[in-house]
């Protein structure tokens, strides 16, 4: 019972933290497309360089944001499995 209650507890802190990546997913959404302008707009090497090097972070700060993502999702499926086999055991009142 205490085992499935802080099981439970920890799915809840690490669903909060996978809803908190998806807010920051989509502000990167957002910066995708300011770039998009930005590089239309663009017009001297200098300016060129700058949203280049935007770019640059943006893409790495994608990439480590679904790196947290795919982890957290499976420690999620993970926890949810173990309390499921918890849950199979416990005796049925």
């Amino acid at each position: 019972m205490l085992k499935q209650l802080m099981i439970n507890k920890k799915i809840e802190q690490r669903k909060a933290a996978l809803a908190e990546l998806l807010e920051q997913e989509e502000a990167l959404k957002a910066r995708s497309a300011e770039l998009e302008g930005a590089i239309d707009e663009a017009e001297t090497d200098e300016e060129i360089a700058v949203v280049e090097e935007n770019i640059e972070n943006l893409e790495s700060e994608k990439g480590e944001l679904e790196d947290k993502k795919g982890k957290l999702e499976g420690e999620i499926a993970e926890l949810e499995s173990e309390l499921e086999q918890l849950n199979s055991k416990e005796p049925k009142n």
